[in-house]
């Protein structure tokens, strides 16, 4: 009797370890976006077709430098990349990508020196591209300069497109520009600036080309109506942004809980032909030109936003009202919320 008491005790101490066990290993199955959870998600016109999931489900690769960046997006599969250290490029990555994620590591940046038409700009998703997601990217390139040069990045033709806490800096002919009939597209959290002075005496006839975001690149690129649809929430065009924040055309463009302070600017938000821009509780700070227009087909509506130092602007007084419902703040709490947490600051593990 007392032999069986010892043996059925040791067959329940050994089956209560092997339970412990399993609940301690790790799970086989789990991808980087299960293991790791970021804040936020995509919000708006990105919602609105297929809301863009990335990778996820996928595997996941670290890159560290231009060509492993290329590959990995030309990769067919789901896939989640990882961008690590100092990414530079001598000439424009130019790829049609789908299903794929890129996560900025702390500290890691994409950057091309160039200055120059043929060789400047950092990444271009050709026609084609769809369902992507970019978080936490530094991109820096060397200066504006008008010689109808490449910009940091520019999505032509691309959609279900999520790009989130990154920082653009320094675009030698934009920031981050939109065209060709992409859409369904949402950009939060993102900062704009440029910290290099102006190069004069571009070909294209402008001395100071610090014209941050163009979305619709052409008057006569009647393809765009009914694209370009475009959610800019809890984003920043900080200093040295002259112009273009954004321009559209032809887009509904939702501008919300956004702040403009720089102090450079010419006019803010462009409105081309047939844009029709919404603008909900945004904050200008020392903003002379809120809004300029390019063509009176286009409007613009300015709703429950602050004008600190500025002049106030009236818009148009008339725009479309989103088909999606957004969650926004109050507008005293914008640029609080802004200035801390717009840009790179997410804190991205890399994936084990």
């Amino acid at each position: 009797m007392k032999r069986k008491f010892i043996y059925l005790f040791a067959l329940l101490l050994c089956s209560c370890s092997s339970e412990n066990l399993q609940a301690q290993l790790p799970d086989e199955e789990e991808t980087p976006e299960q293991t790791q959870t970021l804040p936020g998600q995509p919000v708006g016109f990105a919602t609105t077709g297929i809301t863009p999931t990335g990778g996820e489900g996928g595997k996941s690769v670290t890159v560290t430098n231009a060509t492993e960046l290329t590959g990995a997006l030309k990769r067919t599969e789901k896939l989640v990349i990882y961008i690590k250290g100092i990414v530079s490029v001598d000439n424009v990555i130019s790829v049609k990508a789908t299903n794929k994620t890129l996560l900025g590591l702390p500290g890691s940046v994409l950057t091309n020196p160039n200055r120059t038409q043929d060789t400047s700009g950092i990444l271009y998703f050709k026609s084609g591209s769809d369902n992507l997601i970019l978080r936490n990217l530094t991109f820096k390139s060397a200066g504006a300069y008008d010689t109808d040069g490449r910009d940091n990045l520019c999505i032509d033709g691309t959609t279900n497109i999520w790009v989130d806490h990154c920082d653009f800096q320094d675009g030698v002919d934009g920031n981050f520009d939109c065209k060709s009939a992409s859409d369904h597209i949402a950009v939060t959290w993102c900062r704009f600036r440029y910290l290099i002075e102006p190069l004069a005496g571009g070909s294209g006839g402008s001395n100071d080309h610090r014209f941050s975001n163009l979305w619709g690149n052409s008057d006569s690129h009647t393809e765009d109506r009914g694209r370009l649809n475009t959610t800019f929430q809890y984003c920043w065009w900080d200093e040295g942004c002259r112009d273009r924040m954004p321009r559209v055309r032809f887009g509904k463009i939702h501008i919300a809980n956004c702040l403009y302070s720089s102090s450079v600017t010419s006019g803010c938000i462009g409105v081309g032909r047939e844009a029709d821009v919404y603008v909900e509780k945004s904050v200008f700070i020392g903003i002379k030109k809120a809004h300029k227009v390019y063509d009176e087909s286009g409007q613009l509506r300015f709703d429950g936003c602050e004008f600190r130092n500025s002049t106030v602007d009236e818009g148009t007084k008339t725009s479309f009202t989103p088909e999606y419902i957004l969650k926004t703040v109050p507008v005293n709490e914008v640029e609080s919320l802004v200035r801390n947490q717009a840009g790179a600051t997410l804190d991205i593990k890399e994936a084990n």
